[in-house]
């Protein structure tokens, strides 16, 4: 049986005093945990349940977890206060079923014993939480020999602790139990009365004595109840017990109101009505599946958008032409009787309008954060670079419509001849100006500053819903113009994904060809353009152009135009490729000589850039270290470590001259540093003398020709490798001639006994 989290502050037994409202049991986990309370013996997590209440004990249980802190304390209080019950000077408490009891019980039974196992069988079912506390409660022979005493004492010897739960909580059939009951009467309570109980702990301890009276009375349903009846246990004794649990109790009050209200709000459903296509939402609240008076409700806004409106009544709004709005709500609920103004609901809402069509929304942190990247290589080359962009961005902040309108003349053309009469041409074309100019300004502007204020700007919006209007399109913003140039996030990865996907396709030959010529980079970014000009379904600034009949060499165009004029323009677009490419350089490393030379390359987006284009320096570091125009980082064998910066560059950059576009911090270690050559000789000796003992061993046992083969070759395979790893150790000559010819001469010998026992003559 599944008896777990229906344990709470029950009358009926010390420990359970608020099972009138569904039971919380009083060492719940997910519940103490809350709260820092967890016992060792309480440690196994909760397993299925088969009783549909489980699911509502478990929904109490986070509601309860979500409510007020003051209410969890307060549950918590009473089950501490419950846990220091001592026997000793507590079992006065059960005196109105004990004694009735005990009038029963044969004189050879330890009544005192009897007593006290019974005290502490009451306080063990205030602890169960898991199946595992089930099964051990009802397999605890103490507890089992309790209960058999007492049942037999009324003459019933079939009574086991099953019985007992049953009892209180039903089988999940058809006995529901006292729970059951109770969860009976509160249901078909009418709503205010149920409210009232929220602050009417009498009122809830009456509930559960009636729910008490009416299992008792179904003696043939629950063996419990028979016992109870046969031991003259009446409803008025529990009465009583419940006044002396009362009685000495301080912490049952708060604690029962802090359940029966998680009771309601756990019970409590919301609905809501939409209407004024999507603008407006009523909200109503059930109980039990009846509707909770709108006057014992108040709501509010908790937090969100200003655009939405709360009003006590439960209406949400959001005004005429805001796209959407989202805020957290709230209902409190007021006791028409006092007392108490309580959270029975909350909730975060979206209202979103249909009738307004939803703007696409430019993906700023994550084109911030490959811009930062670009921009940190930027600074990273020289406030020279710096300065050049920045010139270029001031530039173009700088241009006057008056002086400079003629620019955009390739694109407006077409424009004007779809523009309606009542719209005002030279204001319109002013502004479309304005975009151009602070849109192209914001790839060159290092802080990134400038981006919100024209995402933001009221002049420019206004001029894009012109332009959307004559192009029939649903809407056009200055997010769409940077979503054709930076992406969406998502498919759509505009002018820069293009770029990036050619350039990593290239092969090393290609892309070095490309950044050696002055228009290399030019080139891939007009056809990228031209690209996502043509895409009408991925990009909203396409389509409309393309509806008002500018094509993408009416872009190119005017791009070109700009170009011709802009002062600072060559200087800065080279600035930001070198910033660019800088960003996505990695290198790539071979180190030979036991660590002490690194030979060192370029990628960039996953393609090697060719050795020849790369020219190598060392900027700073120490001076053990040699950094050759190759790539070629060297320490001597004298040398334990060395560290320095070194740096990269292109030649003939853009068809100019060589440009810094890589720079690292690099460390060689010496593997070889603090060892003795001759020691590594004598030892690379003995490992090669073992080798030879080795094959000796297996020509011994060898039974074919083809294994004696074998060992020949793996000998003179050892004197190679031996070989080998003595030639590069430094020491004198001697020395390593003298192993060499050691090796050379076992090699011979072992050779010739191999060849010896191929021979048949």
């Amino acid at each position: 049986m599944t008896f777990t989290k229906k344990m709470t502050v029950s009358v009926l037994v010390l420990s359970m005093i608020t099972v009138s409202l569904g039971g919380l049991p009083m060492s719940q986990k997910g519940f103490t945990k809350k709260v820092g309370f967890i016992q060792s013996a309480n440690a196994a997590e909760l397993e299925p349940r088969s009783f549909p209440v489980f699911d509502r004990i478990s929904e109490l249980y986070a509601t309860l977890i979500s409510s007020d802190p003051a209410d969890m304390q307060a549950v918590i209080n009473l089950r501490t206060e419950l846990n220091a019950l001592e026997f000793s000077e507590n079992q006065y408490l059960i005196d109105p079923i004990w004694n009735k009891i005990s009038a029963k019980i044969p004189p050879f039974v330890d009544q005192v014993e009897l007593k006290a196992s019974l005290f502490r069988l009451l306080k063990a079912i205030g602890s169960i939480q898991s199946l595992a506390d089930v099964e051990a409660f009802k397999s605890d022979p103490e507890f089992q020999t309790t209960l058999k005493l007492i049942s037999a004492a009324s003459g019933n010897m079939n009574a086991n602790i099953d019985d007992l739960l049953v009892f209180l909580f039903g089988d999940g059939g058809s006995r529901v139990g006292v729970e059951g009951a109770v969860r009976s009467s509160l249901a078909n309570m009418p709503l205010l009365q149920l409210v009232g109980l929220v602050s009417n702990t009498q009122g809830t301890t009456e509930i559960l004595l009636q729910a008490i009276d009416k299992q008792m009375s179904e003696t043939d349903t629950y063996k419990m109840s028979a016992i109870l009846n046969k031991l003259d246990i009446s409803s008025q004794d529990i009465r009583t017990l419940v006044t002396n649990v009362q009685a000495k109790l301080t912490n049952d009050d708060a604690a029962l109101q802090a359940i029966s209200f998680a009771y309601i709000r756990s019970a409590t459903q919301a609905t809501f009505e939409n209407s004024e296509n999507g603008r407006k939402q009523s909200y109503s609240l059930k109980l039990f599946e009846q509707e909770i008076p709108s006057l014992v409700l108040k709501w509010s806004k908790v937090s969100g958008s200003n655009d939405v409106i709360v009003a006590p009544n439960g209406v949400i709004t959001i005004p005429e032409g805001v796209q959407s709005g989202s805020a957290v709500i709230r209902a409190m609920i007021v006791n028409p009787y006092g007392g108490f103004a309580k959270v029975i609901f909350e909730k975060e809402v979206t209202l979103v309008d249909d009738t307004v069509v939803q703007e696409n929304v430019f993906p700023v942190e994550e084109f911030l954060q490959r811009w930062n990247k670009i921009t940190d290589a930027l600074v990273a080359g020289g406030s020279s670079d710096v300065n050049n962009v920045r010139k270029l961005r001031d530039e173009l902040i700088g241009l006057s419509f008056a002086k400079d309108q003629a620019w955009i003349d390739r694109i407006w053309h077409p424009i004007v001849q779809n523009l309606p009469e009542s719209v005002d041409q030279v204001a319109l074309k002013n502004s479309l100006f304005d975009i151009i100019k602070s849109v192209g300004s914001i790839q060159y502007d290092v802080e990134a500053a400038q981006m919100e204020t024209v995402r933001a700007n009221p002049e420019f919006r206004a001029t894009l819903k012109t332009l959307a209007i004559a192009a029939e399109v649903p809407t056009l913003t200055i997010d769409d113009i940077l979503i054709m140039m930076f992406g969406d996030g998502r498919e759509n990865g505009g002018v820069e994904k293009i770029v990036r996907n050619t350039l990593a396709n290239m092969s090393s030959n290609e892309l070095d060809k490309l950044l050696s010529n002055k228009d290399g980079l030019d080139t891939v970014k007009s056809s990228a353009l031209s690209e996502v000009l043509s895409d009408k379904n991925g990009y909203a600034v396409s389509d409309a152009m393309y509806n008002l009949g500018v094509r993408p060499d009416d872009f190119a165009s005017m791009v070109t135009k700009f170009k011709s004029k802009l002062k600072n323009d060559e200087k800065a677009i080279k600035a930001m490729n070198a910033a660019f490419i800088h960003s996505e350089a990695e290198s790539t490393v071979k180190i030979t000589d036991n660590g002490r030379q690194h030979v060192y390359g370029m990628t960039f987006l996953g393609v090697e850039i060719p050795a020849s284009s790369l020219k190598w320096k060392k900027v700073s570091g120490s001076k053990d270290v040699k950094v050759d125009s190759k790539g070629e980082v060297k320490i001597s064998n004298k040398v334990e470590t060395g560290t320095v910066v070194i740096q990269a560059s292109l030649a003939h950059f853009l068809g100019g001259s060589s440009k810094v576009v890589f720079e690292q911090e690099v460390t060689l270690v010496n593997d070889d540093f603090g060892k003795d050559p001759a020691a590594e000789i004598q030892k690379i000796v003995k490992t090669f003398d073992s080798t030879v003992t080795e094959i000796k061993k297996r020509l011994g046992v060898a039974t074919t020709d083809a294994e004696k083969v074998q060992l020949l070759v793996e000998v003179i395979q050892a004197g190679n490798d031996s070989f080998e790893q003595i030639s590069p150790i430094e020491i004198t000559k001697s020395i390593k001639t003298k192993a060499i010819n050691n090796i050379k001469k076992q090699v011979t010998q072992m050779s010739n006994l191999i060849i010896e026992s191929l021979m048949k003559f």
